[in-house]
């Protein structure tokens, strides 16, 4: 008889593996399509799928970890997504908005905000999966969907406000510098991984809530610029409650 030949072995796939990563896609889609929306000037549209992006983003990490079907796979489509969508795309979209007449400077200033967040998200998947017990309350420097959050405020302002100097090429120049150094800065910026409140604060934090749900169909851009300033006045706070309950380390000297 003929010696049989390897036999095929048909693998299946979990729905619970393939979840996380059908958020991931959508997010990268989200993002792609808000690059569409920024090449016909509907920027309302920009901002509402870059935040439906970070929504997705923050679902598809604690969805992988809530059915333990993380994978190297999935860490990689992520990080690549995260490129695009709160890399690439904002600093595009700022381009087309404020800097696509404004010459070398301006396009420097779009390339430098890109490469922070790929240099960003480079030294986040090189840090270690499993840091030690303080360092987990916080990411190092502003993590990718909050500077893109931020990259983005200065289109909210105008829309909200009218404001011309919003739209000014230096001040935008600027911004764009100033986000990618916060990106790829050593600042430590709180995670949310691990907060607690306290019983007698939920019912304030449940009031506060439903006053920005209120707020982001009633007057979504104000609501946004609160939010943006909201984050940016929690960075120095980080910094000093980071150094507060940092552990104190052995003296060398002794």
């Amino acid at each position: 008889m003929p010696a049989k030949g390897p036999q095929r072995r048909f693998q299946s796939v979990s729905i619970f593996w393939l979840l996380p990563n059908v958020l991931t896609v959508a997010g990268l889609v989200s993002g792609l399509t808000a690059l569409r929306f920024a090449l016909d000037g509907r920027w309302s549209g920009v901002i509402g799928l870059i935040v439906l992006a970070a929504v997705f983003d923050a679902l598809d990490g604690r969805t992988a970890r809530r059915f333990k079907t993380a994978s190297a796979f999935g860490a990689a489509l992520d990080s690549l997504s995260d490129l695009v969508v709160f890399g690439v795309v904002p600093a595009l979209c700022l381009y087309l908005w404020a800097l696509q007449d404004s010459g070398r400077i301006a396009w420097w200033a779009t390339m430098f905000y890109a490469v922070a967040i790929a240099l960003r998200l480079a030294r986040f998947d090189s840090e270690l999966r499993d840091p030690p017990g303080h360092s987990k309350d916080y990411f190092t420097g502003v993590p990718a969907p909050a500077s893109a959050f931020l990259l983005l405020v200065p289109i909210c302002v105008d829309l909200e406000f009218g404001i011309g100097w919003a739209r000014e090429p230096q001040y935008v120049c600027i911004w764009l510098v100033t986000i990618g150094g916060l990106a790829v800065s050593a600042l430590p910026t709180f995670a949310g991984k691990r907060i607690k409140l306290p019983v007698g604060s939920v019912l304030p934090v449940l009031a506060t809530g439903s006053l920005l749900i209120a707020g982001a169909f009633v007057q979504p851009w104000l609501t946004y610029v609160v939010l943006a300033g909201a984050y940016v006045v929690s960075l120095p706070l980080s910094v000093l409650h980071y150094h507060r309950t940092r552990p104190s380390l052995p003296d060398d000297s002794a």
